[in-house]
């Protein structure tokens, strides 16, 4: 009888050791959510998750499970609703003009005592990442991530054939555009069109904004170019290159996804986007049989040249998540924080290199060296960038959202006057000053 008890109860101890080793075994989970959806974006996301659960995550016993969201706004929304659940992302990417409201909700962490404790040395991201709303003050609420600047794309195949010169200035632009847009002789009807002014606002033509004096906002909480003149000469000015025919008027959604497709069928010779989308691009054009030009975003004064820098910023978000979960998170945002990590991500996507050891690695050197267009988008942005955040307004989506109502009614539809867009901006944003 007591031998039989006695092998009871060893059964008993091995198997509580068993569920206990195995209870031990199960990896801290990661939740990252992202906004990368397809193509070189959506490749070279999951090629970096894979590479770290096969590597750091393995040997820390860590598992990241990267999950598609959908655009910034969707993350947003969905990390705010999350916050209420146990489904709660644990590293998220965060479009940067979304941060500051997350930070006001408590919902980020700050990552400066992870960064303190790990020897993460935050003085390697460029200047203009540590000097946004969040990152000042010895906080570290956010990380760069997918951060781009916006590129001019060109047909360079029939621009060459027409021994025209990629455009630098805005007067050169309206002449190259002039020169490429095509017309049905029989019906006047337009078949290619010259260029495109897509319907981002606070990222294409709110560097204009900048350059004409007058930016979209100041640090006083206060619109200088709805105060101004340079909201309406810019919208004279746009106004008057959709009625003359060379610029096609922007789409209402998917514009960047319409106008990357004309572009590819040769409907259309130019636009302004995120240096995000050039790999994708330039395969494209390439399978096309055209090449792609990417240059500077034309400028209104050279010498007041100025650029934004949108994007996505990493974060670690707090509802729902313990210390060990956080620190698991932090080794993550390490991992794509190293060198090797943001040079892949450069290089097989077109966003920028967003670390000082970066920009000086010497395969980046090497990628650029053979690669010249990629590194377009990097000299504007370290030359002539502002990064789209600064100066901090915690109303922007919606200040951004009704200057776009207005200008749906200008360029689109044509049923109103610059002078009158000017005026409902006025009236539709007057509450938020």
């Amino acid at each position: 009888m007591k031998k039989i008890t006695a092998l009871l109860l060893a059964l008993l101890m091995a198997l509580s050791l068993s569920s206990f080793a195995c209870a031990e075994e199960q990896p801290t989970l990661v939740r990252f959510w992202h906004n990368r959806s397809s193509g070189a974006n959506l490749e070279a996301c999951e090629k970096a998750v894979d590479e770290f659960n096969n590597t750091i995550g393995k040997e820390k016993n860590i598992f990241v499970e990267a999950t598609y969201q959908g655009g910034y706004p969707d993350l947003y929304a969905k990390c705010q609703l999350a916050s209420q659940t146990e489904e709660t992302p644990t590293v998220a990417v965060i479009g940067n003009t979304y941060v500051v409201n997350l930070m006001q909700d408590d919902l980020l962490v700050d990552m400066a005592p992870y960064a303190a404790a790990t020897g993460f040395d935050v003085n390697n991201l460029l200047d203009c990442f540590q000097q946004i709303e969040g990152n000042t003050d010895g906080h570290l609420y956010s990380l760069p991530y997918v951060r781009s600047t916006p590129v001019l794309y060109y047909n360079k195949t029939i621009a060459d054939e027409l021994n025209l010169t990629a455009p630098n200035t805005m007067e050169d632009l309206e002449n190259f555009a002039r020169a490429l847009t095509l017309r049905d002789p029989a019906t006047g009807e337009i078949t290619r069109y010259g260029f495109e002014v897509l319907g981002d606002f606070g990222f294409v033509n709110a560097a204009w904004l900048w350059e004409l004096g007058e930016p979209m906002l100041s640090t006083e909480g206060t619109s200088p170019a709805l105060d101004g003149t340079s909201m309406l000469n810019m919208l004279t000015l746009w106004r008057k290159w959709v009625d003359e025919g060379i610029c096609r008027p922007k789409d209402s959604a998917n514009a960047s996804s319409t106008a990357s497709a004309m572009l590819v069928q040769g409907k259309l010779c130019s636009y302004m986007a995120s240096s995000g989308s050039m790999k994708n691009l330039l395969k494209s054009m390439e399978e096309a049989g055209y090449e792609l030009g990417v240059v500077y975003q034309p400028s209104f004064d050279p010498s007041k040249r100025t650029c934004e820098v949108g994007g996505g910023q990493l974060t670690l978000m707090a509802p729902g998540n313990d210390e060990k979960t956080l620190a698991a998170g932090w080794e993550f945002l390490q991992f794509l924080m190293s060198d090797k990590q943001v040079f892949n991500n450069s290089m097989a996507t077109g966003y920028l290199p967003i670390t000082k050891s970066v920009a000086n690695y010497d395969k980046m050197q090497a990628f650029w060296a053979e690669n010249p267009t990629y590194k377009v988008p990097f000299d504007q942005m370290m030359n002539y960038g502002v990064c789209q955040e600064y100066p901090s307004f915690p109303d922007l989506q919606e200040f951004i959202a009704n200057i776009e109502a207005a200008c749906s009614y200008l360029i689109q539809e044509q049923s109103i006057t610059p002078e009158q867009a000017v005026q409902q901006m006025k009236d539709s944003n007057a509450h938020l000053f």
